[in-house]
């Protein structure tokens, strides 16, 4: 989970720029070169629960009155999990542009 946590906080979801991108550099070898990339992940391999976690730290970030005892405790754990991966990626970002 954190890998594809990870590739979302970085702007690494495979999208349709990238696979025209790679069909163009790969040619008849882009299906095999698509399984195999190590630089962006395809949405379909990230799990139903990512999503959802994704989906409520959505929520949270726009103000979403969750109470405490509306997810689990195991959800909380996750989504703040989420949000470390999140956040730490922004700072990273933010950090970056200003050298």
């Amino acid at each position: 989970m954190l890998r594809e946590l990870q590739a979302v906080a970085q702007g690494r979801l495979c999208g349709p720029e990238e696979r025209r991108r790679c069909r163009t550099e790969s040619g008849s070898f882009a299906d095999w070169a698509c399984e195999v990339c190590q630089e962006y992940l395809r949405p379909e391999f990230l799990s139903p629960w990512t999503w959802h976690l994704l989906f409520l730290y959505r929520l949270s970030r726009a103000g979403y009155p969750f109470r405490a005892n509306d997810l689990s405790l195991e959800t909380w754990l996750l989504l703040g999990v989420v949000r470390g991966a999140m956040e730490n990626s922004q700072r990273g970002k933010n950090d970056h542009r200003q050298f």
